[in-house]
């Protein structure tokens, strides 16, 4: 989608509109009210390296552009919010 640098919350959004993929309208912050993410959401990531990166998180599975396929738990950063994918 040609974005230079870093991926903005709203380009990411224009993406998923762009191929048709159905979202939530905004991302939601991690916290007591959304404790955790939706089985299948985009995560805001703060990596233990100090930068911010998009994982998605689909079935219980964490598809991380660096770090691969990960199952269980995420330990590569702070999961601080996510955006809800709807998998219909």
């Amino acid at each position: 989608m040609k974005t230079d640098g870093a991926t903005s919350i709203g380009q990411l959004i224009e993406i998923l509109d762009f191929y048709g993929i159905r979202h939530a309208e905004k991302n939601k912050r991690i916290s007591k009210k959304n404790p955790v993410p939706y089985k299948y959401s985009i995560l805001t990531v703060h990596t233990d390296a100090g930068y911010t990166h998009w994982t998605l998180l689909y079935d219980n599975k964490y598809y991380d552009p660096e770090f691969g396929l990960i199952e269980g738990e995420y330990t590569h950063g702070k999961i601080t919010s996510f955006l809800e994918v709807y998998a219909e």
